[in-house]
């Protein structure tokens, strides 16, 4: 599969990314425990340098893959499905947090730097390497549905953190759900910088929230993605 180079590449590069920045940041005398809070005002820095280098090449390649497009792409009803899908695991993953004792939720990163980096970089770079290139190259080698649970279970993988890999796990079979319909890269991108920026303004209000307002927006979320699936064709192959 030599057409999986440039995301090993791209996943080598960060890690060794990091690596050089925990180096400096520790022979400087600091503090290994405060590295995240650290990395954590370098990842605009970080997410511009391999969205410049990687973005390109990763276009590059899954234009080997792209298909005539047929379907026109219904954007708005990818933004809602996006949103509705993030504030309802948002909400369970809250409160499920409590208990997996995680640090998803206490991200003082800077919003504006969040949503460059995660809400609109990452899910192009991730969106390109997993249903982009990954998941055609296994289609090529392996049955439609072994493909799909290769590429969701290694996407849910490399988030590390359990709550983002319960929710990868979902959202990824969603994303290639979209991306087999519309035929089209940009559709699982849209869905999925929809989801990551609802995530990035809606997890500092859920903190500050109660429990009875919480709930309401999940059955809230819960009501629409029921009457998006009544009324649109978004779940019609």
């Amino acid at each position: 599969m030599k057409i999986i180079k440039w995301p090993l590449i791209y996943f080598l590069f960060q890690f060794i990314l990091i690596f050089l920045l925990s180096y400096y940041y520790v022979s400087n005398g600091n503090d290994v425990n405060l590295f995240n809070d650290y990395l954590s005002t370098k990842q605009i820095y970080v997410a511009l340098i391999v969205a410049i280098i990687f973005i390109p090449l990763l276009i590059n390649d899954y234009k080997k893959y792209k298909k005539q497009i047929n379907t026109k792409i219904n954007y708005f009803y990818l933004i809602i499905l996006g949103v509705i899908l993030s504030l309802m695991y948002n909400v369970f993953a809250y409160y499920l947090n409590f208990a997996l004792k995680t640090s998803l939720f206490d991200n003082n990163s800077n919003v504006a730097v969040t949503l460059l980096s995660t809400g609109i970089l990452g899910p192009i770079i991730e969106e390109l390497i997993f249903r982009g290139i990954i998941y055609n190259e296994l289609k090529s080698k392996y049955s439609n549905m072994k493909s799909i649970l290769i590429t969701t279970i290694f996407f849910a993988i490399i988030h590390i953190n359990i709550i983002q890999i319960l929710y990868a796990l979902i959202i990824g079979f969603i994303l290639i759900f979209v991306y087999e319909k519309y035929n089209n890269i940009k559709a699982p991108i849209i869905l999925h910088m929809a989801s990551n920026i609802t995530t990035t303004l809606f997890l500092p209000l859920l903190i500050k929230n109660n429990l009875i307002i919480n709930y309401g927006i999940f059955i809230f979320s819960l009501i629409l993605l029921i009457i998006l699936k009544k009324y649109t064709k978004l779940f019609k192959i």
